[in-house]
This record gives C-alpha cells, sequence and structure tokens, in this order.
C-alpha cells in the first residue's frame, strides 16, 4: 500500500509524451496510471494551492516497485516524476503520467514529446544514439520533426558532434555511478543547440540529461530515479 501511495505522489506533477513507431507492450502500471488522473484532475482543480512534491530519500526510491524518471522543464520550471507506460522494439520507453501527455526516450535519448505544445513529433538522433551506446565520441546528423500551429510538422536538420568530456562520478540521490559525460553540439543555419548526456560506464544506462526538445518546449533536464 505505501509502495502505490509513492507512486501516485511521484506522478501526480507535471506531464510529458512522444511518438514513435514499433510494436509496443503496455507496462503493469497502466492501472496505477489511471488512477492517477484522477489525483491529476484534483490538481488542477486546485491550481492556486497546488500539492507539495514528495521530498526524495533513497529509502523512498528504493521501496518503488517501478521505474520512476524525473523531469525538469527548465522554460516553464516545472517538475515532473513519470513511470514508464509501454515499450516499444526493446530500447524505446514511453513514459508518462496521468494527463495523458508523454515522454519518449530511445536508449535515454529523447526522440519525441506530447501534450506540452508544438511537441517533438519524432526525431533521428542517430549522433547521440552511436555515442551513449559505445560511451564514446560521434558526428552525423540530427533531424527533428516538430509540430506547428497549422497541424503541421516542420523539418529541423542540425549538424552534430558529440564528443566524451571524460569520466564523472555522478550522485543521484544518496547514490553514486561511474559516469562519461558526453557533450553534444548542434548546429544549423539559424543557431544551435547543446544537449548533455551522464552515461554509466558500466552499461550505457543515462542516468542524468540535459536535453533540447524544439522551440517551444526548450531543454528537459532528466534524472533517472530508479531503473
Amino acid at each position: 500500500m505505501r509502495t502505490r501511495t509513492v507512486c501516485l505522489a511521484l506522478c501526480a506533477g507535471l506531464i510529458l509524451s512522444a511518438c514513435s513507431g514499433g510494436t509496443e507492450t503496455a507496462s503493469s502500471q497502466s492501472s496505477t496510471l489511471s488512477e492517477v488522473v484522477s489525483v491529476a484532475s484534483n490538481q488542477r482543480k486546485a491550481k492556486r494551492n497546488p500539492p507539495v512534491l514528495p521530498t526524495l530519500t533513497r529509502p523512498l526510491l528504493d521501496g518503488l516497485t517501478v521505474a520512476s524518471l524525473e523531469v525538469v522543464a527548465a522554460k516553464r520550471e516545472q517538475t515532473a516524476y513519470l513511470i514508464p507506460e509501454a515499450y516499444r522494439d526493446g530500447n524505446v520507453t514511453v513514459w508518462r503520467t496521468g494527463g495523458n501527455s508523454q515522454l519518449v526516450l530511445r536508449d535515454g535519448v529523447l526522440i519525441g514529446t506530447k501534450g506540452l505544445g508544438n511537441d517533438l513529433a519524432s526525431a533521428d538522433a542517430s549522433p547521440a544514439l552511436a555515442a551513449v551506446r559505445s560511451r564514446g565520441s560521434s558526428s552525423g546528423q540530427r533531424v527533428m520533426y516538430i509540430r506547428n500551429d497549422v497541424n503541421g510538422v516542420d523539418r529541423m536538420s542540425l549538424s552534430c558532434e558529440v564528443r566524451n568530456m571524460g569520466a564523472e562520478t555522478l550522485e543521484i540521490v544518496e547514490r553514486s555511478f561511474p559516469t562519461v559525460h558526453l557533450r553534444e553540439d548542434c548546429s544549423n543555419e539559424t543557431g544551435q543547440i547543446t544537449n548533455h548526456y551522464w552515461v554509466d560506464r558500466r552499461d550505457s544506462t543515462v542516468w542524468k540529461s540535459r536535453q533540447w526538445g524544439g522551440p517551444k518546449v526548450g531543454y528537459l533536464d532528466m534524472r533517472l530515479l530508479k531503473k
């Protein structure tokens, strides 16, 4: 019962999402998410007095029976705690909360958002994926498809270079992880963006990242709280 209460508390914040092709398998948390809908609804009715987000502790996270992802939308100064709803093609995870918005990551790399406005419909993030999987450097084209205000999708192509910035010990809520810090610099004729990934040196898990979701979404700061 305590675990269910903790999950509901963690999932009652912001809401994020994305789209990607492939075979989808619903996770065992679908029932939990349906209950979160009512929690989120109550939260929207109490915007003037929103619930306080839980204080993260290692015992709290260790007590969870599902994975948990913390996401901070830097542009909006909002924080969300998400759990996986489904898995696609083995390495794509659909994360969501109860407000029917989602975030989709492929091997920890952002490939889409939904429910945030002018969402990232999909992305070919080959340079970042190659770097994360090898924990090394990479370069190439990143292509992003961003929804516009007239029910269409705009294509954005950027030239990217991913560099290994060296080994770092990362701490997430009282637990340390041996990681490699990867920096992805991308640019085109209109400007540039920079993404960061802290990747476990043992198995390529992305424990922490800062990734750009498009002009309106902005940067999303993510921490994998429970794998």
